[in-house]
């Protein structure tokens, strides 16, 4: 049945969006609401007779290969050829000690020596290739936008970075090096970037400023909300993030989700790409007591659900992935067979929707699902 209602939405969501109009107006789609969408019986027929042409994520056996050795996982995307990118640590991890009280990195041993970005073949598992030895410190988060080009944050350089497509080296830096702060032109451990089609960019910043700030394609900060708030999640406002964590961009609704990790829930907001003045509007909110904390979204347009990783809480035990639909039903959970998550700390889908990476900072991992 889960898989039933996700190809539902997959098929539905076009209509919900013709019939509604403005990205911000958001309804639940329940199997007992699906009729209503559709004034032709026969239509409605043949939408529920694919109910089976999507299943469920299953693990995909001995993926990655040997030959790809990876320190915990930072971030993991994919880009348009559907070869998968993991930023990872070496053999650094984040210790309670990697920062002082002024959230400044204080590793003695300066970059990482081993090579932190490695491409690896979607279907063989095997390393493409890899580089970034001797730049960065604490890596982070990783996105690839639609020309290509990689977008990573270091928390322990606290900057941000552009790498142009086929290039070792970035072509645009923000944020200074080794160096935390909290105006217009430093960060404080910033945590992942979404790009939009026409340049813009958002990056959550991050661990100690609790904030959502949007760039134009040169760099130039365009706008910023949010703030830090380390109370519950019940008293804490649309903008409160307790460590901002990940982000998806759905520029089809014209919205930026928020994985809002230590309050466990996602904040999505408007992304401002039709009306500058709209940005950050406040939209909706996902929340389940089964997240527990939520680590990492990404947007999987194909069947329009967001794909999520939680953690561990004490009162939530169960690690997994989710599918949700952007009315915030939980759609399906997975995992691992056999072993389950432990610590994942990044998701990411392909582009045509088959294939879902998870990557985790314990045990030091990549994992594979597939929808066959």
């Amino acid at each position: 049945m889960a898989a039933a209602i996700v190809c539902y939405l997959a098929v539905a969501s076009i209509f919900v969006t013709c019939t509604y109009g403005r990205a911000t107006d958001y309804r639940k789609i329940s199997l007992a609401d699906l009729p209503k969408l559709f004034d032709d019986a026969a239509l409605f027929d043949e939408v529920y007779d694919q109910r089976s042409v999507v299943s469920t994520p299953e693990m995909v056996p001995h993926w990655p290969g040997n030959d790809v050795k990876v320190g915990q996982v930072g971030g993991i995307a994919v880009d348009s050829n559907n070869e998968v990118v993991i930023f990872h640590r070496g053999s650094r991890t984040w210790q309670y000690n990697s920062f002082d009280e002024n959230n400044r990195f204080i590793d003695p041993t300066g970059a990482i020596k081993e090579n932190t970005l490695v491409r690896v073949d979607p279907v063989t598992g095997h390393a493409i290739d890899s580089f970034g030895a001797g730049r960065f410190y604490m890596p982070h988060g990783l996105t690839i936008d639609r020309e290509g080009n990689l977008w990573v944050t270091d928390v322990g350089l606290h900057q941000v970075m552009k790498i142009p497509k086929g290039s070792q080296e970035p072509n645009l830096t923000l944020g200074v090096h080794l160096t935390p702060g909290s105006d217009d032109t430093h960060f404080c451990k910033p945590t992942d970037v979404a790009v939009a089609s026409n340049g813009d960019f958002f990056v959550s910043d991050g661990y100690c400023n609790g904030r959502i700030m949007k760039f134009n394609k040169d760099g130039k900060l365009l706008h910023q909300w949010g703030r830090m708030f380390e109370g519950p999640a019940e008293k804490a406002g649309n903008a409160d993030f307790f460590v901002p964590h990940s982000l998806a961009l759905i520029e089809s609704r014209d919205t930026i989700c928020v994985a809002d990790r230590e309050h466990g829930r996602i904040q999505c907001f408007c992304a401002g790409m039709k009306n500058a003045n709209e940005t950050g509007v406040f939209v909706s909110s996902i929340m389940h007591r089964e997240f527990g904390k939520v680590f990492a979204i990404s947007y999987d347009s194909n069947l329009d659900v967001i794909y999520a990783v939680n953690g561990q809480t004490y009162a939530v035990a169960e690690v997994a992935g989710f599918t949700l639909e952007l009315s915030g039903n939980i759609v399906e959970k997975w995992s691992p067979d056999g072993m389950g998550f432990q610590m994942p700390h990044d998701v990411a889908v392909s582009p045509d929707g088959s294939s879902i990476y998870v990557g985790e900072i314990r045990p030091d991992r990549v994992t594979k699902f597939r929808r066959v």
